[in-house]
């Protein structure tokens, strides 16, 4: 595994990230009512229900890019101190195919499951 290849890869995935979160940041400067381009009163309740679902979204998934680029941070330091690729519970290897999917990854597919099924 080549420690540059993965850094970059890395370093792409946690720029792609920040301009998510920023797109969202933009969007939730707005007010519901200027999101919506209608007063709330000349709205009828669905509607303002629906803005409002939509925005809750948004925002776990802003919440969720946020938790990415923490993520990649870790990955970051771990290669940096070469515990890259390691899994965090168990010590074992995460796996090519694993990191090829999702080079933050820091749980090998055994421990993630179990983390899945709360165990």
């Amino acid at each position: 595994m080549d420690h540059e290849t993965v850094k970059q890869r890395l370093l792409e995935e946690r720029a792609h990230w920040e301009r998510e979160v920023e797109a969202y940041e933009e969007e939730f400067s707005e007010s519901l009512e200027e999101a919506s381009d209608e007063s709330p009163y000349d709205q009828h309740l669905a509607e303002t229900a629906g803005v409002t679902l939509d925005r809750e979204i948004d925002l776990t998934l802003e919440e969720s890019a946020r938790a990415t680029i923490v993520q990649i941070d870790r990955a970051l330091q771990k290669l940096e101190d070469g515990t890259y690729g390691r899994c965090d519970k168990c010590g074992r290897g995460i796996g090519d195919g694993r990191l090829g999917v999702a080079p933050y990854a820091t749980l090998c597919i055994d421990c993630k499951r179990l983390e899945e099924r709360g165990l």
